[in-house]
C-alpha cells in the first residue's frame, strides 16, 4: 500500500489535512440537519383551540371518527338515556368499531373481584349490562350515525370510556356527566390511542376536548344503588310540557329528536348550551375547529 512508504513528516501532514477536512464535513452535516428540522416544524398543521398543545408539541392533521354522546330520553330527569353516535372530523369515517364501557358498573365488578380473588369473573348481572359493542361501516358529517338506549346507575353521576377504532386510527374517549345545582354538566375528551402516543411523543394526542365551566367531577360507583334513580317517563312528545336541556324524544316516526333551542320569556331563543351543543352541532369540519 502506497501510504506505508511515506516518510513520518509526510504522514503527519496528510493526517492533519484529513482531520481538518473531516471537521468541515461534520459541520456541514449538522447545519443541513438543523435546516431540515426547521422546515418540518414550519410545515406542521396549525394548533387546535379544542386541543391545546404543550411546549414542543406539534398538532397532527384532524382525523375523522365517530364517538358517543347522549341525552336523557323523554325529559331532563329521565332514568333512561339515548346514546347518540356522533361524527367528528372533516371527512367520512369508515369501518369504525366502538367499545362502550360504563365505568361505574365496571368499577362495581372490579370491587367484587377484589373481595373474591379466587373467582376469575364477576357473577352475571352483578351490575347489569356494563358494556356494548357497535360497528359503524361508514359515517359522514351529515346525517345520523345511529343510537342506542342506556340506563345509567345514577343519571346525575355518570362515567364512560369508549374505545374507537376507525380507518383514521385508534382513539379513546372519556365522557362524564354530573348534575350541579340542578343542571346537567358534562366533560368529554377524545385522544389518540396509547400506541399512537408512544410512536409520536412530540405530537399533540388530544383530538377534541370540552368541559363545562361548572362541571364537577364525582367518584365512581362502588355498589349498586338501593333504589333506582331518575324518573320513568314516556319517551315521546308531551304537549304544553316545558323541556329542559338536555333532553331528547322519539317522534311518531321513530326518529330521535334532540332539543336545540329554548324559548325565553322575552321572546328570544336560547341556542347555546355548552357541552350539550355536541348533540346538535358538528365539530371538526376544518383543521382543529374548536
Amino acid at each position: 500500500m502506497w501510504w506505508s512508504a511515506n516518510t513520518p513528516d509526510s504522514f503527519l501532514s496528510r493526517s492533519i489535512a484529513i482531520f481538518i477536512a473531516c471537521g468541515l464535513i461534520g459541520i456541514g452535516l449538522m447545519e443541513a440537519l438543523r435546516l431540515t428540522t426547521r422546515r418540518e416544524v414550519h410545515h406542521a398543521a396549525p394548533p387546535d383551540a379544542a386541543a391545546p398543545k404543550t411546549k414542543g408539541q406539534v398538532t397532527p392533521p384532524t382525523p375523522s371518527l365517530v364517538f358517543v354522546f347522549g341525552s336523557p330520553l323523554g325529559d331532563n330527569d329521565s332514568a333512561s338515556w339515548v346514546m347518540l353516535i356522533r361524527h367528528y372530523g372533516p371527512g367520512s369515517a369508515y369501518n369504525c368499531d366502538i367499545g362502550f364501557y360504563d365505568d361505574d358498573r365496571k368499577n362495581i365488578e372490579h370491587e367484587w373481584l377484589v373481595i373474591h380473588p379466587d373467582s376469575p369473573y364477576p357473577p352475571p348481572g352483578l351490575a347489569g349490562e356494563s358494556q356494548k359493542r357497535i360497528h359503524v361501516p361508514e359515517a359522514s358529517p351529515e346525517g345520523s350515525s345511529g343510537s342506542f338506549m342506556w340506563n345509567p346507575l345514577d343519571p346525575n353521576s355518570q362515567h364512560y370510556t369508549v374505545s374507537i377504532s376507525c380507518r383514521d386510527g385508534v382513539f379513546v374517549e372519556k365522557w362524564e356527566v354530573t348534575r350541579v345545582d340542578g343542571i346537567l354538566r358534562s366533560r368529554i375528551t377524545i385522544e389518540h390511542g396509547p400506541q399512537w402516543i408512544k410512536n409520536n411523543p412530540n405530537l399533540e394526542p388530544v383530538v377534541f376536548r370540552y368541559e363545562d365551566p361548572e362541571f364537577v367531577r364525582t367518584a365512581l360507583a362502588t355498589e349498586m344503588p338501593k333504589a333506582s334513580k331518575g324518573k320513568v317517563v314516556h319517551p315521546g312528545w308531551k304537549p304544553k310540557h316545558r323541556f329542559e336541556v338536555p333532553a331528547a324524544i322519539i317522534d311518531p316516526n321513530g326518529h330521535v329528536q334532540v332539543i336545540s333551542g329554548v324559548k325565553l320569556p322575552d321572546g328570544s331563543t336560547l341556542t347555546d348550551f355548552g357541552s350539550w351543543n355536541i348533540l346538535t352541532r358538528h365539530f371538526g369540519d376544518q383543521a382543529r375547529q374548536p
